[in-house]
């Protein structure tokens, strides 16, 4: 699953959590997960360890991934896995501007019950060019495809899929979702913007995919199910 959160304005993170909890994943990538802050225009999150209290209560593994001081807190990016993580690591993203926000791929080695490892990996790309969108997709795909394992990314990405960015970096990768499904704004979906990848190609095979309508974001959460059939 990946599934950008808003902060958590429109929605408790108990109900995220439940939502999360229905669809049984084995890993989660999310994105724009507040720590500690106390943002005006959400006073129900107030000091608040999101990622934390989502991992009490899915019972699964919480990563954090700081990208940004914020309200008093952090803003930044997580994942949550079933299976325990052999190690972790976070990569800050090259930005066009320094005024600009800044953005982070945050990955980790995950051990499956079969004995084989993984790796998972979550991030948020800049929103403001393509330029600046492709520095970042130029960095996290040769960190992820220079590693030994098979790689699952998720993440908001920013863009559509017929981006000059997603048709240079992707063309080697398997899709982990339909292209042509709408994923924001939530209410009135007009743009397909997250994403789930899987690398290298022959690694992966997508048997059922769907995004959710549900209300919980300004973003609709993709549920995909996917099998490792060449380790």
């Amino acid at each position: 699953m990946t599934y950008n959160l808003r902060f958590g304005e429109l929605s408790s993170l108990k109900n995220i959590a439940d939502f999360i909890v229905g669809n049984e994943p084995d890993f989660v990538a999310l994105q724009e997960l507040d720590c500690m802050t106390r943002r005006e225009r959400t006073p129900h999150q107030h000091d608040k360890n999101f990622i934390t209290e989502l991992g009490y209560y899915t019972k699964l593994f919480p990563l954090y991934g700081k990208t940004i001081p914020y309200a008093g807190g952090f803003y930044g990016i997580g994942m949550l896995t079933k299976y325990p993580y052999i190690n972790v690591q976070k990569i800050m993203l090259p930005k066009q501007d320094v005024r600009h926000e800044a953005r982070a791929l945050l990955m980790a080695e995950m051990e499956l019950p079969s004995g084989d490892t993984i790796i998972v990996a979550s991030t948020h790309l800049d929103y403001t060019s393509s330029e600046s969108r492709a520095e970042q997709l130029k960095v996290i795909t040769k960190i992820l495809e220079e590693k030994r394992f098979p790689i699952i990314l998720g993440g908001d990405f920013n863009t559509k899929p017929d981006s000059d960015e997603i048709k240079k970096y992707f063309k080697t990768w398997q899709s982990l979702s339909d292209n042509t499904v709408l994923t924001s704004p939530s209410k009135h979906p007009r743009n397909k913007i997250d994403y789930l990848f899987g690398y290298p190609q022959k690694s992966w095979r997508l048997h059922v995919y769907k995004v959710e309508n549900i209300l919980l974001s300004d973003h609709l959460p993709i549920v995909s199910e996917i099998e490792l059939v060449n380790k």
